[in-house]
């Protein structure tokens, strides 16, 4: 699989253990522990305000001041 694909969310949102991301691929649930460090010590207050980006490639949670890309939390890692 290539690298440099570019995968956008169509949506995103926070519960207590996961992270979840609607993509044109359908759902996906991603463990807190598995995103970041930041994001797996993070208050559920702090993960839930999260900012989507208009073009839907990545993910800001100003409360942590933590960003990131949508493709590498999806994508399998090799």
């Amino acid at each position: 699989m290539p690298t440099n694909l570019t995968i956008y969310a169509r949506e995103a949102s926070a519960t207590d253990s996961h992270l979840q991301i609607g993509t044109h691929r359908g759902k996906h649930e991603i463990r807190w522990e598995l995103c970041s460090e930041r994001l797996s010590q993070a208050t559920q207050a702090e993960r839930s305000l999260l900012i989507l980006s208009p073009s839907g490639c990545s993910i800001r949670w100003p409360l942590i001041d933590e960003d990131l890309a949508i493709g590498p939390l999806i994508l399998p890692k090799s």
